[in-house]
């Protein structure tokens, strides 16, 4: 009877010790969105490589491409399945219609590890799909748990830093008046499923929004940046500044302890005077590098913040400003196209 609890003592250790390398490896992984906005992108399943050759953990699909999905399969990556804005009228208005969704792109997929569903992208400031959000998130955790997925994946969304109002200094952060009424339910419905803040980060935008008064090495993570002193927290990088604005912002609201997740950051590597190849490389290096660290913000240290950059290709069938078609971090020939340390 010893040797027998003796025995199963040692599976419980070995069980545990799995655990936690499960825990600290998923920690020490930088993600990446992966669009499909190109004519001369790589097959799915060689992505899936790509990512797990250059220690990619986590991805996020704008749309639920079952191509994708089908390839990430047992790959060990975790995933964030995206909700198309045109869709959320329908799912806000019927649950079978959430059902439905469901059912076809998330049920069939029991092999992908399916983390989050991020349900619409950006959609605030703007108020054209604003009245069907909140009702599209909760109809979505209620599909979910029907198919006794709750507790897999959370439900969340993306918004802008555009939402915030006030970002100067970061902890007077606060969210814009006209989005108030509808971010307090959102973050009701975070806090009330365990879910995150999901936002989308971009000192570059920032940056060449008003040079006049941010310095590039402080958006870029340079060394050489001059401190910006916020009380008893000093901030050595814009990222960090907006990150502790948004947790300023949700506090300012009363939800103090919803965790955040930056959705989307990057640096384009091409189309105006600071996106160049030198300021991709070192934006998108330094910031693996300090997101990896888990030295966390000045407002919240040590904790790990987790991060998706833009993009991880260049995308020709992108729109818009010449920059969109070069926030890639590999070309579609799977080339680099700057070199990248993507471990801690």
């Amino acid at each position: 009877m010893a040797a027998f609890n003796e025995q199963r003592k040692i599976i419980l250790i070995g069980y545990i010790a799995i655990f936690c390398c499960s825990i600290l490896t998923d920690g020490n992984k930088i993600g990446v969105n992966y669009g499909l906005l190109g004519d001369n992108l790589p097959p799915a399943n060689q992505v899936a490589t790509l990512l797990n050759g250059h220690n990619i953990g986590k991805m996020k699909l704008f749309d639920p491409d079952g191509g994708a999905l089908k390839a990430f399969a047992n790959s060990g990556i975790d995933v964030i399945v995206g909700v198309n804005n045109k869709d959320l009228q329908a799912i806000s208005s019927s649950q079978d219609s959430a059902n439905g969704w469901v059912n076809d792109n998330i049920v069939p997929y029991s092999t992908t590890s399916i983390k989050y569903i991020a349900v619409g992208n950006e959609v605030l400031p703007s108020m054209q799909y604003v009245s069907y959000l909140v009702p599209a998130m909760t109809n979505i955790q209620t599909a979910i748990q029907k198919a006794n997925l709750q507790n897999n994946m959370k439900v969340s969304t993306p918004h802008s830093f555009g939402v915030i109002g006030n970002s100067y200094p970061p902890s007077k952060g606060a969210f814009r008046d006209d989005v108030k009424d509808t971010m307090s339910s959102i973050l009701k419905f975070l806090s009330d499923n365990g879910a995150p803040f999901m936002a989308n980060v971009y000192p570059y935008f920032s940056y060449v929004g008003d040079s006049n008064k941010i310095h590039l090495d402080y958006a870029l993570f340079q060394p050489t940046a001059t401190p910006v002193t916020d009380g008893d927290h000093s901030y050595s990088n814009l990222f960090d500044a907006m990150v502790d604005s948004i947790f300023s912002a949700m506090e300012a609201l009363q939800y103090s302890n919803i965790p955040l997740i930056v959705t989307e950051s990057g640096w384009p590597s091409a189309g105006t005077d600071a996106a160049t190849t030198a300021n991709a490389q070192t934006y998108n290096n330094n910031l693996i590098k300090h997101v990896l660290s888990n030295a966390g913000t000045p407002k919240k240290k040590g904790t790990s913040i987790e991060t998706y950059i833009f993009a991880l290709f260049n995308e020709n069938m992108k729109t818009g400003e010449e920059t969109e078609r070069h926030f890639g971090l590999f070309n579609p020939d799977q080339s680099p196209v700057y070199p990248v340390n993507f471990s801690p």
